[in-house]
């Protein structure tokens, strides 16, 4: 029987698939559905070809193509009802038809400007997390059709059986009678080097899983920022600390990873609201290594790459590191004094998250439903 709507999910990079996956899972279960799959072709070989492997075993089609022109090519022939992309800075015209419904699913909370810079004109409609977020693009003049589901991505966290805890304690040799410290660095603006070898002397004791940004794994540069030191600090940090253990790109999805962590550290993330959504504490480093003119015309940092705004309030929900020296004694009194951080008592996480009941996936759907009716 022919399936009523047919829906692509468009992983441009493999971290947009994880605020895709628990909504592929669930219309993977309704027979109305026909899905597919692609990934960017201007991808560097390792991320496409781990990116490709990933989308091949999930329910659906996988769209194969050896060019990005030619991946175009093929998906407009689909002629989709529905397209739905992680992000929008490429041209979507190219992939869709006049008929074809466009939607963005954004990769991440977070506390960059990105989130309303980008913002292609042919986008029908923006599933969003919160309404402080829709406060944030109607600010920014988004006039693309919002509604909000919640933070499709961490549906697994709440709810029963999705993550097994188990199983990352062995693959990751943690030691059950450590404490787990999380980190979780972006790409840019990072603390990765200003860290260095000292957070693997400083986290003697616990067990330190890290989990860079792809980018850090795959990307030599950002812009004209050099990542490969980054890449060597972690390779070496794994290699020389046993309590060190380094996430390769294979678990490209961070949110098993909150259960079993102990305390989140991080910087620029968006990370920093998944983890306080499960009241657990999170650290924010507040030093970066930043290129020149980001030294000097600290603003320019804020224009491009944070909000200022955003990044202020983290202040009243986290525990700041102001230099890399202040992380054990920041980590002691994480774990002799944290209580139930505000986050979650004083409804900043119903406005930036909305609702945590893992059905951010099924209002996704109802809304699709309601676009394609």
């Amino acid at each position: 029987m022919k399936k009523t709507f047919s829906i692509l999910f468009d992983s441009y990079h493999l971290y947009h698939l994880p605020q895709f996956e628990p909504l592929i899972n669930l219309l993977s279960k309704d027979d109305r559905f026909e899905i597919f799959h692609s990934t960017s072709r201007t991808l560097g070989i390792e991320e496409f070809k781990l990116c490709s492997q990933v989308l091949k075993k999930l329910p659906g089609t996988y769209i194969q193509a050896e060019t990005e022109d030619e991946r175009a090519s093929l998906i407009k022939s689909l002629k989709l009802n529905i397209f739905i992309c992680g992000w929008s800075r490429y041209d979507l015209n190219k992939f869709v038809n006049k008929t074809t419904i466009v939607g963005m699913i954004y990769h991440g909370i977070g506390i960059k400007p990105s989130y309303w810079l980008d913002n292609h004109e042919r986008l029908d409609f923006r599933l969003v997390e919160g309404e402080y977020r829709i406060d944030q693009l109607k600010k920014n003049n988004v006039n693309t059709d919002l509604h909000l589901t919640g933070f499709i991505k961490m549906d697994p966290l709440f709810k029963e059986n999705q993550i097994n805890i188990e199983k990352i304690t062995e693959k990751f040799e943690l030691n059950p009678k450590k404490k787990t410290i999380l980190f979780a660095p972006t790409f840019y603006p990072s603390s990765i080097e200003s860290l260095g070898m000292k957070i693997g002397e400083y986290s003697d004791g616990y067990n330190l899983l890290i989990k860079p940004h792809l980018f850090t794994f795959y990307l030599d540069k950002f812009a004209d920022v050099n990542l490969r030191p980054q890449m060597k600090i972690l390779r070496k940090l794994s290699k020389n600390f046993q309590h060190v253990h380094l996430i390769s790109p294979e678990f490209y999805n961070i949110i098993p990873f909150y259960k079993i962590a102990d305390v989140l550290l991080t910087d620029a993330s968006s990370t920093i609201y998944e983890m306080l959504s499960l009241g657990k504490p999170v650290m924010v480093n507040r030093f970066f290594k930043l290129k020149l003119s980001h030294q000097l015309f600290r603003k320019r940092l804020y224009k491009k790459r944070l909000d200022a705004n955003m990044e202020n309030d983290i202040g009243k929900f986290c525990y700041q590191v102001t230099t890399p020296y202040d992380l054990p004694e920041v980590l002691d009194k994480v774990f002799k004094k944290h209580v139930k951080n505000s986050f979650l008592e004083d409804g900043f996480c119903e406005k930036m998250i909305y609702k945590t009941d893992g059905e951010a996936s099924l209002r996704a759907k109802n809304i699709i439903l309601s676009k394609l009716s």
